[in-house]
């Protein structure tokens, strides 16, 4: 076994070690400022995005956006917003400039990294450090579901604080079976047809909601299974791409949640030739579909290791070194300064 899919596995354990409570003085802090959410590649990807949507699912009063870091270099007036900054090694370049422009603009800001000793981490004052420690696989996973755990826990703690009902006992409780279902989505078997395509296509399709969950899914089709990805949010593919798309599978996550669009995407494949398959806990809607573990409260988390188990059958059957990329290295780019 890769340390890649070690690493993977181990997702499942930030959800038994987490404790909501770590974000609470964060979120008092923040009370009902604008929050951003900024790093790049998969420290913002999931994290954020899976936050943005349980702050819109709990209907807080803060506004909570996400960015690319490098997206706010421009900008200087960040009145009554408070930034989180992510960067798993704590030294990714864009992040790093982010923080040295808040402190000039004199903007208040956290930071979430995994590296005690960071530079990220000795550059801000208020910082949670992760315990899932550094990975040596160049694919950020475990890590990924521990920042959104944090960034989560934060907008259940806002919540709280807003007098919103939020039952963390319930929450805690739930957080084991969580971790189990994580475990079987990434040991998920795929069907032989259904792997069949998925490794002999050049590239890859994405279609789900906008949770964070299919970029992120699309960023390591890259970094472990070695293929093109993209990513079109909700029923977006079927809006005009038609003439230049290749003849590749279109992997749809949760068609249950597209059931009055399940005839579009359809008739999309059969017109372009894409194969067509589903990622869900359910298996009701017509679309041959791989089935994985999930719950209400942390269905996105579950999705996205049932993203991690099939990209993980398809690198296995093309025995992909998971560990030793070519051309990737584990910070993109890193910060080079003091």
């Amino acid at each position: 076994m890769f340390q890649t899919e070690k690493e993977m596995l181990e997702g499942a354990e930030a959800f038994r070690a987490f404790e909501l409570d770590e974000t609470k003085a964060l979120a008092e802090e923040i009370g009902g400022k604008m929050v951003i959410f900024a790093g790049m590649g998969s420290s913002v990807l999931f994290p954020a995005k899976n936050a943005k949507s349980r702050a819109f699912e709990l209907g807080i009063k803060n506004k909570i956006e996400a960015f690319f870091a490098s997206e706010l270099l421009g900008y200087k007036k960040f009145q009554d917003t408070y930034f989180i900054l992510l960067s798993n090694s704590g030294m990714t370049k864009e992040t790093i400039l982010l923080l040295n422009h808040l402190k000039k603009t004199k903007t208040k800001f956290a930071a979430v990294t995994a590296v005690a000793d960071s530079i990220l981490a000795k550059k801000s004052g208020n910082k949670i450090i992760m315990g899932c420690g550094f990975e040596s696989g160049v694919a950020a996973t475990k890590s990924v579901m521990e920042q959104a755990l944090i960034l989560d826990s934060l907008i259940l703690n806002i919540a709280k604080e807003q007098g919103i009902k939020t039952n963390f006992r319930k929450l805690k409780k739930s957080f084991i079976n969580t971790s189990k279902e994580i475990l079987f989505n990434i040991n998920i078997q795929l069907p032989e047809f259904m792997l069949e395509a998925l490794s002999k296509a050049d590239s890859m399709y994405f279609a789900g909601m906008d949770t964070g969950v299919c970029d992120e899914i699309a960023l390591k089709t890259h970094e472990i299974a070695r293929k093109n990805a993209y990513f079109y949010p909700d029923t977006h593919i079927v809006h005009g791409i038609e003439e230049s798309i290749e003849s590749n599978p279109i992997i749809l996550f949760e068609p249950s949640k597209f059931k009055n669009f399940i005839n579009d995407f359809k008739s999309f494949s059969e017109r372009t030739g894409c194969g067509l398959f589903g990622v869900d806990s359910r298996d009701n809607s017509g679309v041959d579909t791989v089935k994985i573990k999930s719950n209400r409260i942390f269905n996105n988390y579950c999705l996205l290791a049932g993203g991690w188990g099939v990209l993980r059958n398809v690198a296995n059957e093309l025995k992909v070194d998971m560990d030793r990329p070519k051309k990737a290295v584990k910070v993109g780019n890193p910060y080079k300064g003091k």
